[in-house]
């Protein structure tokens, strides 16, 4: 299961967890756009307040999302959108966590050569 990420807002905890309804709802919100687009927008701050609450809406609720007005009444709660921003970032970060390392060479994991990828030599005489 996608874990969410917590925002305690006074007595309440609002859970937020970008699971895949979630992202069709975030992207049917947003003229289609594809989620990935949209998340980098929200991560890089260049979607503004609508992309803000259009993310909080689609994955609220544990998931389930609320209407956008609950969504701008949490933003207001936490202290305006700056509060929030980290706890999205926490939410997407929870749906997309980076790769796990390579395990250690020598227990058993095939080298794919994605260690060398990029550096090798012209062939011999060449």
């Amino acid at each position: 299961m996608i874990p969410a990420a917590t925002l305690n807002v006074g007595e309440t905890t609002h859970k937020l967890r970008l699971t895949t309804g979630a992202l069709m709802r975030f992207e049917e919100d947003n003229d289609g756009q594809p989620f990935d687009g949209l998340l980098d927008k929200l991560i890089q701050g260049s979607g503004g307040i609508r992309l803000l609450v259009s993310a909080l809406a689609a994955g609220l609720g544990d998931g389930k999302g609320i209407p956008k007005e609950e969504a701008m009444d949490v933003i207001d709660a936490a202290g305006g959108a700056r509060q929030v921003v980290p706890f999205v970032a926490e939410a997407i970060a929870k749906a997309f966590p980076a790769p796990e390392a390579k395990a250690a060479k020598g227990d058993g994991a095939k080298d794919d050569g994605e260690a060398t990828a990029g550096k090798a030599s012209p062939p011999a005489g060449a």
